[in-house]
């Protein structure tokens, strides 16, 4: 039962409304309509959540996100009786409030889990039954059977080894896996380009080469995702209005969206603040940050020169005045 995914129209319409990612959307849609669960695995800010929330758009699936955190339960993920109902009527299935796991298998949507490799092993073992069966079976409630397209995909940042739990093998094995790497550095210009509406090309450029330089730093563990340059662009405009002082005004942003975007490992030499100053003074190409507001540095060059043309000017008739009094 349930919907058969397009894959072909879908693929289409979602990769036009993502920059890039063709292949990771081809490999989604292929697993999904296969009946197959998936394990994203990439650093953070990779357009994962992005991604899935725009093939489920185009799906005209459900869509359902769970924050993977020590927090989460299994009656949190699958859904619980509401108390005070039960002591007043005795358990009844319409007393049943469902999780987002419940809904998913319902409504034939995608349960998507963040940080998947966060959450306590008990809650992971509950996905277990929906995924190699099919179906949940839920005390006083009954047997839920999933809805196709129906799909678990978790996701985890390989690069995180603070407060997690090792994935059990059980759930690695009913999985696929697909890795998701930074994209190129034309398509997160693009990015970039995109959401922040800016039209300068030289802004854009720089902002998305400092944020990759963070990647290969030998104090730094984990870069900053392209966040950062959406971020720095967004800023530095803001303050170019307030003052030109395009040089100036990049540092200040660059410290402001990326110094806690960044980790630094243990024996690191800097700080955060230092690395980015650093990163600044070594880019060759920075002498081209006159952008953000050039036609209000040319009016106020020519609003200049003119003030300076007429102080010429009254000069010389002054000194002409003089010579002739004479």
């Amino acid at each position: 039962m349930g919907q058969k995914l397009k894959i072909n129209e879908i693929y289409r319409k979602a990769s036009e409304a993502v920059v890039g990612r063709q292949i990771e959307i081809k490999s989604i849609l292929t697993a999904m309509d296969a009946g197959k669960h998936i394990l994203l695995e990439g650093p953070p800010g990779t357009s994962k959540s992005t991604l899935l929330r725009t093939i489920a758009r185009q799906a005209g699936i459900s869509f359902f996100i769970v924050e993977g955190n020590i927090d989460l339960t299994p009656s949190k993920l699958v859904g619980h009786f509401n108390p005070a109902k039960v002591m007043a009527d005795n358990y009844q299935p319409k007393y049943f409030e469902k999780g987002p796991l419940t809904r998913a298998m319902e409504e034939g949507g995608i349960l998507y889990i963040e940080e998947f490799n966060r959450m306590p092993a008990d809650v992971s073992n509950v996905l277990i039954s929906p995924m190699e069966e099919a179906e949940i079976s839920i005390p006083r409630y009954g047997t839920v059977k999933a809805v196709r397209p129906f799909t678990v995909i978790a996701a985890q940042n390989p690069y995180d080894d603070v407060g997690t739990v090792r994935v059990s093998r059980a759930f690695m094995d009913r999985i696929c896996l697909i890795k998701m790497n930074y994209q190129s550095e034309e398509e997160e210009q693009d990015i970039v380009r995109v959401r922040t509406g800016s039209d300068d090309a030289e802004l854009v450029k720089l902002a998305v080469k400092m944020v990759r330089q963070t990647r290969d730093h030998p104090d730094i563990k984990l870069g900053a995702s392209i966040r950062a340059g959406i971020d720095l662009v967004d800023l530095f405009v803001g303050m170019q209005r307030l003052t030109d002082q395009p040089e100036q005004n990049f540092l200040t942003s660059a410290w402001m969206s990326m110094s806690n975007k960044i980790w630094l490992k243990e024996m690191a030499s800097k700080s955060a603040d230092e690395i980015i100053e650093d990163l600044w003074n070594s880019l060759e190409d920075k002498g081209n940050i006159c952008f953000g507001n050039k036609e209000g540095r040319i009016a106020e060059a020519m609003a200049e020169q003119e003030i300076e043309d007429q102080d010429s000017d009254e000069a010389l008739k002054a000194k002409k005045k003089k010579t002739i009094a004479m």
